[in-house]
């Protein structure tokens, strides 16, 4: 009644529910990594390494890699049907990364493991195409517009920060931003001297999650200045750390923007 108390920050309805869609999306992703680590065991105990021949295992060429060694396919001609060219130009190493075989039961195991991937596949499609209505009717395009500008954020990236964030006008700079985010340092005395520690990890998870992945993004950049901010940092405290620093610093820029 005084104004003694700052009151709680309530979000309005249609960004509760936006929320509650980047978060389910945020659960299945996590679902689908984890049928990956599956896969990706199966493939390791057969003793073979697809991620010596293509960059994502799971992207055109390596699903194709996978589905020629799952149907017993000749390696030639698995090869010879790559989608991607640069990967054909690898013919030596897909040679040898070929040449390992899958029993009965892993090949059985694998295309389970495909199937479920799919499914989740368009469950992910159907997600994505309420998230994107849903900030269609917020008119909040620009803002997903001017996030996704920043190296490292990409749509999906962008759509969740700004679920988390909700109106960014309540926090005054961006420091109260990270504050809030749980990016900050804790603070603490020993022996009469102010110390910091580890991130207060305050506020949402949901939101220094994608902030991580985003930094983790940025650091791969060519010739950005986040990446020689990212290997500044790492060179003294290590990548971790200068991952969750990098969080903070897009995070900071975001509210900036």
């Amino acid at each position: 009644m005084n104004g003694l108390i700052n009151p709680s920050r309530v979000f309005p309805k249609n960004n509760r529910e936006l929320r509650e869609l980047t978060r389910s999306r945020e659960s299945i992703v996590k679902s689908r990594t984890q049928i990956k680590y599956r896969i990706h065991r199966i493939l390791d105990s057969a003793g073979i390494a697809l991620n010596k021949g293509v960059r994502d295992v799971f992207g055109k060429s390596g699903v194709h890699l996978i589905w020629g060694l799952l149907n017993r396919a000749n390696t030639e001609d698995i090869i010879a049907t790559l989608p991607s060219a640069r990967v054909r130009k690898k013919a030596d190493i897909l040679w040898e990364i070929l040449s390992g075989s899958l029993s009965d039961l892993q090949i059985i195991l694998i295309k389970k493991n495909l199937e479920m991937m799919a499914h989740i596949n368009e469950h992910i499609h159907v997600i994505d195409e309420q998230i994107i209505a849903r900030m269609m009717e917020q008119d909040s395009i620009r803002d997903v517009e001017i996030a996704c500008s920043i190296p490292g954020i990409s749509v999906t990236t962008a759509v969740t920060v700004l679920a988390e964030i909700g109106d960014y006008h309540d926090f005054e700079n961006s420091e109260k931003l990270a504050s809030w985010a749980g990016l900050v340092p804790s603070v603490y005395q020993s022996a009469g001297k102010n110390c910091s520690g580890k991130i207060t990890k305050n506020g949402s998870e949901h939101l220094r999650w994608i902030l991580v992945q985003a930094a983790k993004a940025a650091c791969r950049t060519v010739n950005t200045t986040f990446r020689k901010f990212f290997n500044r940092i790492a060179y003294r405290k290590g990548g971790n750390t200068a991952t969750v620093a990098l969080a903070r610093k897009i995070l900071c820029i975001l509210w900036l923007c």
